[in-house]
């Protein structure tokens, strides 16, 4: 299995409000490199990922590529690194990304956002899911920029990945806005495993639709192929984690997150 990391490095604006920006996080630095507890959030992936024998990370780049060569070349306990840069980052979204890396990918993979920061539960809980795919889902956050998995629920355990309550079930659909007549059956991680079977349809989707300018997500082609394939979802209700994408997520990384990770 390998681990592929997405990257969408596209200068927007500074991750700091009201004119304060956090250490590291505005237009001329990726927040990916953002320390948190002195450590870089793609440093922190790529040791853990690592560490549950994940030997090659294909890296997507986009804005300041080469500062993820300088800065990961040196390292040592992390996979074997390949990097691939989407030429097309300023007018695309994360599926392009995914899309550009498809030839580099020849077994089934996991699939990580950037900018996540997460306890080491999360990733044994994605390898070890039983089918081919799955995508990771946790219970309610209140980080107040949540993607909501909708479904239906087949499965609740105890006491297994987690001393919470273990959801499975198939997506119906992955969005932030409201679906009427669907249940909410957690929020999207940002980890999920693809198999290549899957990899194959959802950039098949992404080329029959690509037009740029190209936002598109690659949850959002997961949703739209959702009505005619079935693709599970992993809630692990009680998971510790948090994306990191601007001022107030940084300073809830700090102060609510990292103390519960030490």
């Amino acid at each position: 299995m390998n681990d592929f990391l997405i990257f969408k490095n596209r200068p927007r604006h500074p991750c700091g409000r009201n004119g304060y920006s956090a250490p590291k996080c505005d237009r001329t630095s990726s927040k990916r490199l953002l320390e948190i507890g002195g450590q870089s959030l793609i440093s922190r992936s790529l040791e853990s990922l690592k560490n549950e024998g994940i030997d090659r990370a294909v890296i997507v780049t986009g804005f300041q590529e080469s500062l993820y060569h300088e800065h990961l070349q040196p390292q040592t306990n992390i996979p074997e690194l390949e990097f691939v840069h989407s030429k097309q980052f300023e007018e695309s979204g994360s599926m392009h990304s995914l899309f550009v890396a498809k030839n580099y990918l020849k077994e089934d993979f996991l699939l990580l956002e950037s900018d996540l920061l997460y306890e080491s539960r999360a990733l044994p809980s994605v390898i070890n899911f039983e089918g081919p795919d799955v995508v990771l889902a946790s219970g309610k956050t209140g980080s107040g920029d949540e993607v909501y998995i909708y479904g239906e629920k087949r499965k609740e355990k105890t006491g297994t990945i987690t001393s919470g309550i273990i959801v499975k079930g198939q997506i119906t659909a992955i969005s932030k806005k409201p679906f009427p007549g669907l249940s909410v059956q957690g929020e999207l991680v940002g980890i999920s495993k693809i198999s290549l079977k899957l990899l194959n349809l959802m950039c098949d989707y992404h080329q029959a639709h690509l037009e740029f300018p190209c936002n598109r997500h690659y949850e959002e082609c997961i949703s739209d192929l959702c009505p005619r394939n079935q693709i599970p979802f992993l809630r692990v209700g009680d998971l510790i984690w948090t994306e990191i994408d601007d001022q107030s997520h940084y300073e809830r990384a700090l102060k609510e997150i990292l103390p519960k990770l030490i």
